[in-house]
């Protein structure tokens, strides 16, 4: 009887040690950085993806920051979508006529749909569908 719970208890830490489903590596999981030039102002866009279809994405243009999370799926077609199911800043200052102001909430960013292509392993160019601009991203 000890030898069988013994047994049984090798064989749980050897499949617990396993990689599960869904989790194995993929090319997209990591950390990468790009950059870009927009209204006259350098942009860094800060991405980390995770195994399990997570992302955080954070731009900074000049002094302004925005930052979004979400999860993104990968397709077959050389395609990845996002959703974003958080973002920030979620209040925006609108000047009044008169001189004052007062807040209002942004809207939910789009996410976006993007054709991905990898010139290195550490390398991705990704086309937005919809709007078609181009970000390539560095593993960082």
């Amino acid at each position: 009887m000890p030898r069988f719970i013994l047994a049984s208890l090798i064989l749980s830490l050897v499949l617990s040690a396993l990689p599960r489903a869904g989790t194995a590596a993929t090319p997209f999981a990591g950390t990468w950085r790009a950059f870009a030039t927009t209204s006259g102002m350098r942009c860094q866009f800060d991405l980390v993806m995770t195994t399990t279809g997570d992302y955080i994405e954070q731009a900074r243009c000049g002094p302004y920051l925005t930052s979004q999370r979400g999860w993104h799926r990968v397709f077959a077609n050389g395609t990845l979508s996002r959703v974003v199911t958080s973002w920030s800043p979620t209040q925006l200052y609108v000047v009044d006529a008169g001189g004052g102001g007062h807040m209002e909430p942004t809207t939910r960013p789009s996410g976006g749909t993007y054709r991905y292509t990898f010139t290195t392993p550490n390398t991705m160019v990704w086309r937005d569908a919809n709007l078609g601009g181009t970000l390539t991203w560095h593993r960082a």
